[in-house]
């Protein structure tokens, strides 16, 4: 969008979006206040969805921010009185791990479990190994 629609971000984004989104952030094993910025990274996309959706109407958005919008819906919800809030499982609950967008960079990978100790995100492949001889050939 700031390569083909820079406008529309006049005025949304400032030093603060510099400060927040300048560098790759993670949140870490011991986050410093991770309500706080998961929250503000919540109410950023969804400001900057809703100018796309108000202003935007000769820009076409690409797969990045159809990506955004369903990493939104899937992490975020409004409460009774409106505000943005974080799904968890408990409350609205979470899309199967099928349909849900585990990377922004890579919105075909997926959560994937072995058993009860092995995780990860990304891609499964199933292999399939048989000691079958060919039964054309002839065994030495």
């Amino acid at each position: 969008m700031a390569r083909t629609a820079g406008h529309l971000l006049i005025g949304l984004v400032d030093e603060d979006w510099g400060r927040r989104y300048g560098r790759p952030v993670r949140l870490g094993k011991n986050p410093t206040r991770p309500k706080t910025r998961i929250l503000a990274a919540g109410n950023d996309a969804c400001r900057l969805l809703e100018r796309l959706h108000r202003d935007g109407s000769a820009y076409r958005p690409g797969p990045q921010a159809e990506a955004l919008c369903q990493i939104v819906v899937q992490h975020y919800y409004r409460d009774t009185a409106g505000r943005l809030s974080w799904r968890t499982t408990d409350d609205d609950g979470l899309p199967p791990s099928s349909s849900a967008i585990v990377s922004p960079y890579d919105i075909t990978a997926r959560y994937v479990r072995h058993g009860h100790i092995i995780r990860w995100k990304g891609f499964a492949a199933h292999l399939t190994e048989t000691c079958a001889s060919d039964p054309g050939s002839t065994e030495r």
